[in-house]
């Protein structure tokens, strides 16, 4: 069952941060809002409203609200590229996998030190988008991973993910996970129709983007004092058109760092927010 968020985080005693968190969804639901109260490391309240909504059952169509779950936050310290750390928050369930450093092929640039990727993987099963079933942090002091082989910038053209050409859908019929050989897969170019939003039944789910590939909301916003670019995308499946996911970025200017969130973790905004010099 996938579950739809919606968060805005407002800190008090500080300047007003607007994020909203929206996930992946099956469905229409009704949900309810919770306010949960988290404290940073220097010891700032931050009151975060979190709308949580679950998908109606498929048996008789009534509607469940799903509750939040609480998580135990544990210090993590990553080393980045170019001799600095980082620090931030994440819920104890989680483990982390380092995926290597990203490649930049559009304009390459030797010089440039390559950032490093990682992805924190939830103790729920996802789907795995980019090599990675959680969220992808990638940090580094140059440059960090856009869209197929180039560097990051706002507004940016499928800008959700670093994977190059069409993405196979990551959802089953019955709103679970794809098998793992279907989504892995790359769909042959030459048996693609000209229009990828309408293939043909002998073609591969595919995930298409609205509004062409660019974003639905791009703002920039204080977040503990830190400068923090945050962009929503909407992207469906082709032949499954009820399955629907609202990936999210967060660019963090002053660290060097980029959050993708591609099914909307209740708990990002928390680890967004702690992000830190380690």
């Amino acid at each position: 069952m996938w579950l739809h968020e919606s968060m805005r985080g407002m800190g008090l005693g500080l300047a007003v941060t607007a994020l909203v968190c929206s996930g992946c969804t099956l469905g229409d639901g009704e949900g309810e809002s919770v306010e949960i109260t988290t404290t940073d490391a220097a010891g700032r309240t931050t009151v975060v409203t979190q709308e949580v909504t679950q998908a109606p059952e498929p048996t008789d169509g009534e509607v469940t609200d799903a509750a939040p779950t609480t998580a135990t936050l544990v210090p993590t310290v990553l080393d980045v590229p170019g001799g600095t750390r980082i620090a931030f928050d994440m819920p104890d369930t989680w483990s982390i996998v380092e995926l290597g450093t990203a490649q930049r092929t559009e304009p390459p640039d030797p010089s440039a030190t390559l950032p490093q990727q990682w992805c924190l993987v939830p103790a729920d099963e996802l789907p795995a988008i980019d090599g990675c079933a959680g969220v992808l942090l990638a940090a580094g002091p140059d440059w960090l991973p856009g869209h197929a082989g180039t560097a990051y910038s706002p507004r940016q053209v499928e800008g959700w993910h670093t994977t190059p050409g069409p993405l196979p859908c990551p959802f089953a019929d019955d709103g679970g996970i794809a098998d793992a050989a279907t989504v892995t897969s790359t769909p042959d170019a030459a048996a693609m129709t000209e229009a990828p939003t309408t293939p043909d039944d002998s073609e591969v789910d595919l995930l298409v983007t609205s509004a062409e590939g660019l974003p639905l909301t791009t703002t920039q916003s204080e977040v503990n004092g830190r400068t923090v670019t945050y962009e929503t995308w909407r992207a469906t499946c082709s032949l499954t058109e009820e399955a629907a996911m609202t990936p999210q970025v967060w660019h963090d200017l002053d660290l060097g760092v980029l959050v993708r969130d591609y099914f909307g973790s209740p708990d990002t905004i928390a680890l967004v927010s702690s992000l830190r010099r380690g």
